[in-house]
């Protein structure tokens, strides 16, 4: 069995070639499937914090009428 060290790692033309490979799939491929469902829920969560910035405003105004 071959020893690997970083520099047979850094130097093996393959090793990059598969590496190149891996974070086409991951981070595009992957990416690309993921994003609609993930901008969706980013997409909730905004219009949640907006309601509940409304409702805090809108208390606020009540204690200044009753105060």
């Amino acid at each position: 069995m071959e020893n690997e060290t970083f520099w047979t790692l850094a130097t093996d033309l393959a090793h990059w070639e598969f590496e190149l490979f891996l974070i086409i799939l991951f981070d595009f491929v992957i990416g690309i499937l993921l994003w609609p469902r993930l901008k969706k829920i980013f997409k909730h969560h905004k219009n949640d914090d907006d309601k509940i910035l409304q409702l805090e405003r809108k208390i606020e105004d009540l204690y200044k009428k009753l105060g």
